[in-house]
């Protein structure tokens, strides 16, 4: 069952507390580990979102640090404090709390171990980041300033090989401006079970099944806004094999939103030939999406897909789309001139899966107006990144976007832009 965020909250501050120590339990760690990272990025961003966003032109700043402290006592147990600061140079208005967090609580758990029948079983308490599998429904988020974290409790169990289960029931946590202010949000609650790393009888594939439950106060659809209790099953192939990989993933979703039945439903896939003879190493890769929309309005259900808590920025760093209502064909080659450096060039084809469905921008709104439209092209995108990883501590990245809206999109106001960052990373 979900847990309650008031004891979510007073553990989380517990454990925070629990780690300064008092002199005499000092002999009692036998490992503290300090470490962090710095994070710098630049953004440029004319239009974003198809122009359907606020303000037109944005030059900003993002300036992040994280600082962690790791202590180990004996070889079952150790408490974990991260703390997280975030802040922003020439935002064009207000920043929301995922961007401009001055300092707080990015993760506080503490974990123990057990070995019943001789596996690993770790169990965890308090504020921590989640992410599984390929990250399309569950991540950290990485893309702004505060990455997700949740307040709860979850348990791993490593079992033959890399085959392990996960168990959990928590919280997200809503970053806000200022310090040490962010809460765990009483207004959703997030539960589940997630098996990975499953052997086939395929060679070089495994699989991941799972179920994922959320129930969401005043959730808000082209459909409408009401209580959303929705439950996720769904299952992941992937692989490699000499010069092929893959990653195709499926999930079902039902439940209720108000009074209407939620039936819902995704395929992704990410699938690859690497040409390693050649020149550059290329990967010829092809990434597609068909993910459901609702096909009528107020026939008593809703079909919308629910991402949950996915990876963000989705499908490019420019993060003009969100992974609900939608067909989406990404045809792309990364070559790589060396074993540090890399170059993707993509293109991104977007549609609505349902007509009569609104197009979602992110992270799950829908836009007024875009629902029911005569046509379901959303728009394109050309995506042009680089990334080189200087030292064992340091990487850089690139990216580049142009996007022009397709008809569904022009009608109300939608607009060409261009988005780009740059970024570097120092661990530690």
């Amino acid at each position: 069952m979900p847990l309650r965020p008031q004891a979510l909250q007073a553990a989380t501050m517990a454990l925070a507390a629990a780690t300064c120590l008092p002199a005499h339990a000092q002999d009692l760690i036998d490992r503290l580990g300090l470490g962090g990272d710095f994070r710098e990025v630049y953004e440029s961003s004319r239009h974003p979102v198809f122009g359907l966003d606020r303000p037109s032109q944005d030059d900003r700043f993002l300036h992040r640090l994280q600082l962690h402290s790791d202590i180990r006592f004996g070889t079952t147990s150790r408490a974990y404090v991260e703390l997280v600061s975030g802040r922003t140079s020439g935002w064009g208005g207000a920043p929301a709390g995922t961007q401009d967090d001055s300092l707080d609580i990015l993760q506080a758990f503490a974990e123990t171990r057990f070995t019943p029948g001789g596996q690993p079983l770790d169990l965890r308490a308090g504020r921590q980041e989640l992410s599984f599998g390929s990250s399309r429904l569950v991540s950290v988020r990485e893309g702004p300033n505060v990455r997700r974290s949740f307040d709860g409790v979850r348990g791993t169990w490593t079992l033959a090989g890399p085959m392990r289960a996960d168990v959990f029931a928590v919280r997200p946590v809503a970053p806000r401006v200022g310090s040490f202010n962010d809460r765990s949000s009483d207004a959703e609650a997030f539960w589940g079970a997630y098996l990975a790393d499953i052997p086939t009888a395929l060679s070089g594939m495994r699989a991941d099944i799972y179920y994922l439950g959320l129930n969401r106060a005043n959730a808000g659809f082209a459909d409408g806004r009401a209580q959303e209790r929705r439950h996720t099953v769904g299952a992941r192939l992937f692989g490699k094999t000499g010069a092929a990989d893959w990653n195709f993933e499926g999930a079902w979703q039902f439940g209720r939103f108000g009074t209407a039945d939620i039936r819902a439903w995704t395929l992704s896939s990410d699938s690859g030939y690497t040409a390693a003879a050649l020149p550059l190493r290329p990967r010829f890769g092809l990434k597609a999406d068909a993910i459901s929309g609702d096909r009528r309005a107020g026939d008593g259900r809703l079909g919308t897909f629910n991402a949950l808590y996915p990876k963000l920025p989705y499908f490019s760093e420019a993060n003009v789309a969100a992974p609900a209502n939608l067909l989406d064909l990404q045809p792309n080659i990364t070559v790589s001139p060396r074993s540090d450096l890399q170059f993707n060039l993509g293109w991104n084809g977007l549609w609505k899966q349902a007509r009569a469905d609104a197009f979602y921008a992110p992270p799950l709104v829908a836009v007024a107006g875009t629902a029911g439209l005569g046509s379901r092209y959303i728009g394109q995108q050309w995506v042009v990144s680089g990334s080189w990883a200087a030292t064992k501590r340091v990487a850089v990245g690139a990216n580049y976007v142009h996007f022009q809206p397709g008809a569904a999109l022009r009608g109300v106001g939608g607009r060409a832009g261009d988005f780009l960052n740059l970024t570097v990373h120092v661990k530690f």
